[in-house]
């Protein structure tokens, strides 16, 4: 049998193992001097055990290997998402983002069955593999696949589309929680805000408005000023 393979793609949908939790696993594999859980595979490729293959590959144990049966890639990377929603101990933006995931391989699968005109054979998955079609479900959905609340995932959104990758970084790797960096966010952009009052003032006095129009106009850029700092599009 060939080398089982990684996709890179595939490989991205799986949360990497802290230092911690590698050396468990490795400890546990080389006490045993055998990986008691098969690499399970489609059409060669790693979806699950990429760690554990490579513990054994550098330790020189057998492994065993088991065919998964898919129909499509988005039904292979769908499996992975929910394997590993399911089975790891992934802290809220790391479950976020893979739901975040689900849901765009659900919208180009649907996309794919209107454009061939069918339907999917029965679901072997678990959770919802449809999308509702309004923004609110699909928020909902998403934030139940997360098995987060839809305010601790619109405050992750928030720090996700604020322009902040430190921040969002901080999130990513449990140093900050999302409730906290987002408060921190908050607070950043109220200052923004308030100094963006100090300039407001500053041209109602100093520059001389021509008429409502020219008012109205400068109002506008200011709007758009405020929607900026605020790091609209959240709503999106």
């Amino acid at each position: 049998m060939n080398q089982p393979q990684a996709d890179p793609e595939f490989k991205a949908l799986m949360p990497p193992l802290t230092d911690e939790e590698y050396q468990q696993l490795e400890q546990n594999i080389l006490a045993h001097r055998k990986c008691n859980d098969a690499i399970l595979l489609w059409n060669g490729v790693i979806v699950d055990g990429f760690n554990r293959f490579c513990v054994c590959v550098t330790h020189g144990i057998t492994f065993e290997v088991k065919e998964m049966d898919f129909t499509s890639r988005g039904d292979a990377k769908i499996w992975i998402i929910e394997n590993q929603l399911g089975r790891r101990n992934l802290n809220a933006a790391a479950r976020i983002e893979l739901a975040l995931c689900k849901a765009e391989v659900l919208r180009e699968k649907a996309k794919e069955r209107l454009s061939k005109g069918g339907g999917d054979k029965k679901s072997p998955f678990t959770k919802k593999t449809t999308l509702p079609e309004d923004s609110i479900n699909v928020e909902k959905t998403i934030a139940e696949n997360a098995d987060v609340g839809q305010g601790t995932l619109q405050r992750y959104m928030q720090i996700k589309n604020s322009g902040k990758p430190h921040l969002m970084e901080q999130v990513k790797t449990g140093e900050l929680k999302i409730g906290t960096a987002h408060r921190m966010l908050m607070s950043e952009i109220e200052k923004q805000l308030n100094q963006g009052d100090k300039i407001l003032a500053y041209i109602r006095k100093h520059l001389p408005l021509e008429n409502e129009a020219h008012d109205r106009h400068i109002r506008e850029r200011l709007v758009q000023l405020a929607e900026q700092m605020r790091g609209l599009p959240w709503r999106s």
